[in-house]
């Protein structure tokens, strides 16, 4: 049986690899991490319950961002049954929905999760993260007006 150590390094790694694949375009690329039955809960996008939902959900913000990039910060908290952890997500501005001055405009936004595992495989994901954050900072990447 491995220790509490092991259970804990292993978890990073999935989450790790979870979050590679989350980045890598391939909208089948998560399937692998998760159970049978996963949720994904996102605190601007809703709840999606079973693969299909989620890969739906996924799917849109792919075509809205296709260079998207998640990526674990590196400091978790570990809890008998999950982790919670912090991310950056940054992309490419595609559309003009936020301003049609911010279109092909990188930006990035800090968010946190907590994963539920069952076995080695991640059942729930919940993200949080604030909906204003990628126009705000938008906006503070733009040069000074004069």
């Amino acid at each position: 049986m491995p220790d509490e150590e092991q259970v804990r390094q292993a978890r990073e790694d999935t989450i790790q690899a979870l979050f590679k694949a989350w980045s890598s375009g391939d909208l089948d690329a998560p399937r692998r991490f998760l159970t049978e039955d996963p949720a994904l809960e996102d605190s601007v996008g809703g709840r999606y319950e079973g693969w299909e939902a989620i890969r739906a959900y996924f799917g849109h913000g792919l075509d809205r961002y296709p260079d998207l990039k998640l990526e674990p910060s590196g400091r978790f908290w570990h809890r008998p049954d999950g982790v919670a952890f912090t991310w950056t997500m940054s992309a490419t501005q595609t559309d003009s929905s936020l301003g049609p001055e911010y279109v092909g405009k990188p930006w990035r936004v800090d968010g946190m999760s907590f994963v539920v595992f069952e076995g080695d495989r991640i059942a729930e994901e919940v993200d949080y993260h604030d909906g204003g954050a990628r126009l705000r900072y938008l906006k503070a990447m733009e040069p000074e007006r004069r």
